[in-house]
């Protein structure tokens, strides 16, 4: 994906606040739209002034809040806030890789909370349900979805969640969340200890378990 100027998308705010429907009770609301022909339904698009022409895009979106299963942030480019890496669930992800090739050489415009943040171009199919963001996110923004999501670095930690198989449902996403955090938590711990120069005590062969405990080779 390519990204596109940050000037593009000022020009595109006024006439976005005036035709995108978006729902303001949602505290976190990310939406992904696609650039699509003017062959929709009126009702069906949203049609916006970007660098001197008019561009269309899908009122509804190709996948929201609903469909992330975890996130990574990191700093934007020329101090324009925060961008973040997405990982998709597999509703998002096959949206995603759908989008990606039918409208190959289209733009994709996110939106947080009804405001245009980033555009970027289409330019292969986006298989692994992994979506960037680049820029003009909040450090508020990046804390609210801290509250709902897990880190993609603490997921790669735990072997249950691969990127083939994410969490999908709501339990799913609640259980890796839960999870994701344990690890953070101990991570933090373990830092705090090397500070302090606290060596991890090693457990003494009595102190392991061996219930469930199989030799190798064994059965």
């Amino acid at each position: 994906m390519h990204r596109l100027p940050r000037t593009v998308l000022m020009l595109a705010l006024s006439g976005l606040l005036a035709s995108c429907d978006v729902l303001r009770e949602n505290k976190l609301l990310i939406t992904t739209h696609v650039q699509t022909a003017q062959l929709e339904h009126p009702s069906e698009i949203m049609r916006l002034p970007i660098g001197g022409q008019e561009m269309t895009f899908k009122k509804s979106p190709e996948f929201s809040q609903r469909s992330i299963s975890a996130f990574e942030p990191f700093e934007a480019e020329n101090n324009e806030g925060y961008g973040v890496v997405l990982q998709l669930d597999t509703k998002g992800r096959n949206a995603l890789d759908l989008a990606s090739r039918e409208y190959h050489g289209m733009v994709f415009l996110t939106l947080i909370h009804g405001m245009p943040i980033d555009m970027v171009e289409i330019d292969k199919p986006i298989t692994d349900g992994r979506f960037i963001i680049w820029r003009g996110l909040s450090k508020q923004t990046i804390d609210e979805m801290d509250k709902f999501y897990p880190r993609i670095k603490y997921m790669k930690s735990s072997s249950r969640w691969m990127d083939d198989m994410m969490p999908s449902t709501s339990k799913e996403k609640l259980n890796s969340r839960r999870e994701a955090k344990a690890l953070e938590a101990a991570e933090k711990a373990a830092a705090r200890d090397r500070e302090r120069g606290i060596v991890p005590k090693v457990p003494k062969t009595n102190d392991i378990p061996l219930e469930g405990y199989k030799l190798p080779g064994t059965r």
